[in-house]
């Protein structure tokens, strides 16, 4: 396996980045003491807003149950009637399995809009879908158009087959992957690994009480406050890892080798500067890593998580300086233990390269 693989440490204030169902920061144990965490599905989707927003001709994928709308516009976009593009969503969002909902699907589908315009253009082209069938979809009568629908669907039969269609504005997907529980064959393995991010140092929470203030209030007796709670948060220095399978992304075919290049660079940006958005408003902690270790090798995805361990104890200058030199000396310690090697390797850092400059060493190995 040809890997390209990120190792971060990134520092957080005050801040609550990922709620559990009771609204506390989530946590987990490890080394023996609890750590904050953040989970990869929280940070996963915040990659995939950023990317979207610096790329979105590469990085389309919707990921919706509400996909009867954007079938029809796909109909449309291809000069079908409003009753054809109405039916063929109907029939399209059948078969993938209809909620009560007019136009919802039971599960997530992840789709791009190519994605779509190929599976509504195979429907139309086939020409398995007759006037009549139109007709009788769109009756007033239920039992006319539930009739009309079954055969429809019986006569579209493998229609879905262009889910799988190799399309050049997927990224998302191809990296994120694609799991669809009633169709095993439209699932897509991602070709992006994720870790949960752990703090690198024992973590408690605390709580913050607050006080709203009625501006029209003028009982003076309790300064005004009209509404008070608590809001837990922590601070913490965390470690995740992302990892890049580049053979499995290759295999997807989605792209020449100019927009594979493009696809990683704008995919490792979004990586670095992405931030988790809860509580944005209120608790605003947006930052960058510290620290990425960057590395192009062959072989087996390996984490560095186990470098933090034993919690790392805050010197005098905080926790940042003992994490950074704790995951460096363990990458240290693995490659001459274990014999990794490496094609590359690039350190971000305050006294290292920069990000531009990982970026283009990293995406440079794939010529």
């Amino acid at each position: 396996m040809n890997l390209i693989e990120l190792h971060i440490l990134q520092s957080f204030p005050v801040t609550c980045l990922n709620r559990d169902d009771l609204g506390s920061p989530k946590s987990a144990m490890f080394g023996g003491v609890e750590r904050a965490r953040v989970s990869s599905q929280c940070w996963k989707r915040a990659i995939r807003t950023v990317a979207h927003e610096h790329a979105p001709e590469l990085f389309a994928g919707i990921r919706t149950k509400f996909i009867g709308p954007l079938l029809e516009k796909a109909a449309q976009r291809i000069a079908c009637s409003e009753e054809q593009s109405q039916a063929y969503s109907n029939i399209i969002v059948n078969i993938l399995g209809q909620d009560k909902a007019a136009g919802k699907v039971k599960t997530l589908l992840f789709l791009s809009p190519k994605t779509m315009d190929h599976v509504v253009s195979n429907l139309h082209e086939s020409k398995q879908i007759t006037e009549n069938m139109v007709k009788a979809i769109l009756a007033d009568d239920k039992k006319t158009a539930e009739k009309g629908l079954a055969e429809a669907c019986k006569a579209a039969g493998k229609i879905l087959k262009n889910l799988g269609t190799a399309v050049s504005d997927a990224a998302d997907i191809a990296l994120f992957g694609r799991m669809v529980a009633d169709d095993a064959s439209q699932t897509i393995e991602g070709a992006a690994m994720f870790s949960h991010a752990l703090s690198t140092h024992a973590v408690r929470s605390d709580l913050d009480f607050f006080s709203a203030v009625d501006d029209e209030k003028i009982d003076t007796e309790d300064a005004g406050g009209s509404h008070i709670g608590n809001i837990e948060f922590n601070s913490a220095c965390y470690y995740r890892y992302i990892g890049i399978n580049l053979d499995l992304l290759k295999q997807s075919k989605m792209f020449d080798q100019v927009q594979l290049q493009e696809v990683l660079k704008n995919f490792i940006h979004a990586v670095v500067m992405a931030n988790p958005v809860a509580r944005r408003n209120s608790m605003f902690g947006y930052s960058v890593p510290a620290c990425i270790l960057a590395v192009k090798r062959a072989g087996q995805p390996l984490s560095l998580a186990n470098a933090f361990e034993e919690p790392v104890k805050a010197s005098k200058n905080g926790y940042i300086a003992p994490s950074i030199a704790k995951m460096l000396a363990t990458w240290d310690d693995m490659k001459r233990i274990f014999g990794l090697k490496s094609d590359s390797e690039v350190t971000v850092s305050k006294d290292g390269k920069s990000l531009d400059t990982m970026v283009e060493k990293m995406t440079d190995m794939l010529n």
